[in-house]
């Protein structure tokens, strides 16, 4: 499974950061009713490894998400 550090930003509301895969990403877009949620998000289709998403910059619907792949591979200690 491949988990993402990512970070919704909205003018005047403190971000949100998180690192989920892509389905729990897909539920807090859902969550807080943002327009227009990327289209690689809703499609199940893989991210690039980085990037920035910025809906209507300048405008009162602004809002951005911001990821970076993390590396998957799980350690068990003990």
């Amino acid at each position: 499974m491949t988990f993402y550090a990512w970070t919704i930003s909205r003018p005047g509301r403190q971000d949100m950061k998180e690192v989920s895969d892509i389905a729990e990403l897909r539920d807090y877009l859902r969550v807080l009713d943002l327009p227009t949620p990327p289209d690689f998000v809703e499609r199940d289709a893989e991210m690039f490894d980085h990037g920035r998403f910025i809906h209507q910059s300048g405008s009162i619907d602004e809002w951005s998400l911001r990821w970076t792949k993390v590396d998957g591979e799980t350690k068990v200690i003990g």
